[in-house]
């Protein structure tokens, strides 16, 4: 079976694949199932296939919120309808400053026809007719990071890194440091979410001086995320894909 999980960037999809490849057992591969070819547009995309046994799992980071609908839309939904491309379907949004309930909403709203329903941290199930007019299933799961307080995928990040309490005390020095800076740094900390970003930057600095030049891909899998409490609460759904 094919699956797909959606989320917002690059860094969601490089912390998704590290994360469900050391708690899962997906293997990253270059070749994807026959029939299926869903490419990358623009550089703020990501899409790459995993594999485990006879199943596959593709995962997309789309370039931003605002361009889930469309990427649906282009890449995904007739590969569903056509041929039954995938089983199920998996969505991961930052919460921001949003409520549960109406991101629900807006989630239920941009794959349609395919799926109507998502909830968060549930599988739901959905039906959909297909070209040949026949009634078809897909599973679909909605995962709001982070669930019990306002933020995105960087808190739970930083949440993750306060496990440890040596390490709790450099995320709450960073994050008052960043938080002064601010005030000096305005053209470039310009809003809560880039404060949030620099946080997480500043607390990897000091952690790994030696690799604070590396690529973001490279910080994220430095870190064992498979062994925090926090994050697997978050992705507990989202492990059984």
């Amino acid at each position: 079976m094919n699956k797909i999980i959606l989320c917002e960037g690059q860094t969601d999809a490089i912390l998704l694949s590290y994360y469900l490849g050391k708690v899962s057992g997906w293997e990253f591969c270059r070749k994807p199932p026959k029939n299926i070819a869903i490419k990358e547009d623009t550089f703020d995309q990501s899409i790459n296939w995993y594999e485990k046994g006879d199943d596959y799992l593709l995962i997309c980071g789309v370039g931003g919120k605002d361009k889930i609908s469309s990427f649906f839309t282009k890449k995904i939904i007739k590969p569903i309808i056509d041929a039954g491309a995938f089983s199920r379907v998996a969505l991961v949004l930052d919460r921001d400053n949003n409520e549960i309930a109406s991101i629900e909403a807006h989630a239920s709203s941009v794959f349609r026809p395919v799926i109507t329903s998502m909830q968060n941290n549930l599988w739901t199930e959905n039906h959909y007719i297909d070209s040949f007019g026949t009634d078809q299933k897909i599973d679909a799961l909605l995962v709001v990071v982070p669930t019990e307080h306002q933020g995105a995928l960087e808190t739970i990040m930083l949440d993750s890194i306060s496990e440890d309490p040596y390490d709790a005390k450099i995320v709450a020095k960073a994050k008052s440091f960043v938080k002064d800076m601010r005030g000096i740094a305005s053209r470039y900390i310009k809003n809560d979410r880039a404060e949030l970003k620099a946080h997480l930057g500043v607390t990897w600095a000091v952690q790994y001086p030696e690799k604070v030049f590396r690529l973001i891909n490279e910080q994220i899998i430095s870190v064992r995320w498979e062994n925090s409490e926090v994050l697997h609460k978050c992705f507990e759904q989202l492990i059984s894909i």
